[in-house]
C-alpha cells in the first residue's frame, strides 16, 4: 500500500465518529478496508476478528490488535433552557473541554452539531475564576432555546453519544498529519496495511487481526477477543502520549517524527 492510500485510510478513519460502545462507524470503515484481506466476524460487542486469507489453521496464531473507539461525551440530562449537560466517556482533563465544537447524535442517527459552553468570565468572581473545573459546571449548546426543541427540533435524546468535531488534514510540505481519535485510529490504520504487505505470503504463523471495542473505558473488548483468539503472540498498537512538550530532552520517551 503506498503513502497516499495508507494517509487517506487515517483521515478516513480519523474522521469516523465512534466513542466507546458506538464504534458501528468505524467498524464499518474496517470491514470494507479488509474485505479483500482476509475473512471478517463481528462479536456482541463489536470487535471486528479479520483472519488473514493464507492462514490454515494449524500454526502459531500471531494476534494483532488496535482499539477503534475514541474518548468523547455522552447526553446526560437536556436543561429547561435547551443546554445539555453530559458525562465524559474516557478519560478527560476538564480543563481542556471548554470551547471544544462538538457533534451530538441525535435520534435518526444523523450529528447535529455544537459547542461546549461554560460561564463566561465576565460574570465570574476572582474566587471563581481561580476554583477547579467541574465538568457540571459545562454543557453543550446546539442553539436551541428549549428541551422540547432540543428533544422535538434536533431529536436529540439522554444517552445519545458526542463526539469531538474535528477533521483531519494532511499537511503535504511538512508531512504532518492532524487530526482526533489518533489513539488509536492510526493503529487501526497501520494493521490494515500490515494486512496488504503479508498478501499472497508464505508466513510460518496464522496471523489474525483484531479491532477491539471500548478500550477507552477498560479495555473491555480485549478482555473479550484475548479469550476468542487464544492467541500465541499478541503485538498490541496503541496511540503513545507525546511527552516532548513537557520532559527534559534526556527523558522524552515520544516526540513528533521520532516514534516511541
Amino acid at each position: 500500500m503506498d503513502k497516499l492510500n495508507s494517509i487517506n485510510n487515517i483521515k478516513m478513519l480519523s474522521n469516523a465518529k465512534g466513542i466507546s460502545g458506538f464504534e458501528d462507524e468505524v467498524v464499518s470503515i474496517l470491514k470494507g478496508l479488509t474485505k479483500k484481506l482476509g475473512t471478517n466476524k463481528e462479536d456482541s460487542i463489536r470487535n471486528l476478528y479479520v483472519y488473514r486469507e493464507g492462514n490454515t489453521g494449524n500454526k502459531p496464531i500471531v494476534q494483532l490488535d488496535a482499539h477503534t473507539d475514541e474518548v468523547g461525551f455522552v447526553v446526560q440530562a437536556i436543561k429547561p433552557n435547551g443546554l445539555i449537560r453530559f458525562l465524559n466517556v474516557g478519560s478527560w482533563i476538564t480543563h481542556n473541554i471548554p470551547a471544544h465544537k462538538v457533534l451530538v447524535r441525535n435520534k435518526f442517527g444523523k450529528y447535529v452539531p455544537g459547542i461546549v459552553s461554560s460561564t463566561p468570565p465576565h460574570f465570574m468572581s476572582e474566587a471563581q475564576k481561580n476554583q477547579p473545573l467541574d465538568l457540571s459546571a459545562l454543557f453543550i449548546d446546539v442553539g436551541a432555546r428549549s428541551d422540547e426543541e432540543v428533544r422535538n427540533k434536533f431529536g436529540i435524546r439522554i444517552g445519545e453519544p458526542v463526539v469531538p468535531m474535528v477533521d483531519c488534514t494532511y499537511d503535504e510540505e511538512n508531512d504532518i498529519i492532524m487530526g482526533k481519535a489518533f489513539d488509536c485510529r492510526i493503529g487501526c490504520a497501520v494493521i490494515v496495511d500490515t494486512l496488504d504487505q503479508l498478501k499472497g505470503k508464505q508466513l510460518k504463523v496464522d496471523v489474525l487481526a483484531t479491532f477491539s471495542s471500548q478500550e477507552e473505558v477498560g479495555g473491555r473488548g480485549s478482555k473479550l477477543n484475548s479469550q476468542h483468539t487464544n492467541a500465541d503472540i499478541a503485538i498490541v498498537f496503541e496511540g503513545c502520549p507525546a511527552d516532548d512538550n513537557f520532559a527534559e530532552p534526556y527523558m522524552v520517551q515520544t516526540a513528533l517524527k521520532k516514534g516511541p
